[in-house]
């Protein structure tokens, strides 16, 4: 499990679940922070506790959870949270960032491997209200002007159905590009625009999934693209991408439209 979810999901813990799907059980405390129960294949990710197996019990939506000592039961499941290994969500950005220009170099090999499509055409797969709102918001980006980022940062937090709407996924993906060397002190105060205007516009599990964007934190197919963008090793960013592209309906496109936009902006 991440750094992250095992200090969520420390001795006393109580909460609920949030959503439950086939692969994915997301909780959430009675503080408002959120971890995940992943398993049949699904990997490392800064919410995530990853199981062995599946769990023997359907986890429906509004079931209660509690960490006793090591162990964590949700409805008929419990967890040993004492056998996880830790796992660090942020990648080695100091080493990232050293080798910066071939990262930068090598992206056209990520865009070439969704078939050519391009920044707009991946964000044309989640709306052209997300594709406005976040040409407003690079504009805004490129001329400095924070009161145009307010306003595109409130269009896009929220913006599109689902439990991470498109909007939010363009913003954390963007917030990923920013660990790679743009001056920090700017990028907190993104961040903190992005938290403040999330905080009343988007659900609770996008709220915690931007709040690990702008901690630096992604999950392992986020890891394996950057480390190949490093190397420029074709196969590895094709296939880093295309498992990217797979995760939701349009969540993994709208990210690496954001990511491609905060890496030509930045």
């Amino acid at each position: 499990m991440s750094f992250r979810a095992a200090a969520i999901l420390r001795p006393g813990v109580t909460g609920r679940v949030l959503a439950s799907f086939e692969r994915v059980c997301d909780l959430v405390t009675d503080a408002g922070e959120v971890a995940a129960l992943v398993w049949g294949g699904i990997g490392n990710g800064p919410l995530n506790v990853v199981l062995d197996g599946r769990p023997g019990a359907a986890l429906p939506a509004g079931s209660r959870f509690a960490v006793r000592e090591c162990f964590l039961t949700v409805s008929d499941v419990t967890v040993d949270l004492a056998r996880a290994v830790l796992w660090d969500a942020r990648p080695d950005w100091d080493a990232l960032c050293a080798r910066r220009a071939q990262v930068v170099a090598t992206t056209h090999i990520a865009r070439q491997s969704i078939a050519g499509l391009r920044e707009r055409s991946l964000l044309k797969q989640a709306g052209p209200a997300v594709e406005t709102a976040a040409a407003a918001f690079q504009g805004a980006w490129q001329r400095g002007e924070r009161a145009g980022l307010e306003v595109a940062v409130r269009a896009l937090c929220g913006l599109g159905p689902g439990l991470t709407p498109a909007g939010d996924d363009w913003l954390a993906g963007w917030l990923l590009a920013q660990h790679l060397g743009v001056v920090a002190a700017r990028v907190r105060e993104i961040a903190d625009l992005i938290a403040e205007a999330a905080a009343d516009r988007t659900t609770t599990l996008s709220r915690a999934f931007l709040a690990c964007a702008a901690a630096g934190e992604a999950d392992e197919d986020w890891h394996d693209l950057l480390q190949a963008l490093t190397v420029g090793a074709y196969d590895r960013i094709e296939n880093a991408t295309q498992r990217i592209l797979g995760q939701g309906a349009t969540s993994g496109a709208s990210m690496l439209a954001g990511f491609f936009i905060g890496i030509d902006v930045g």
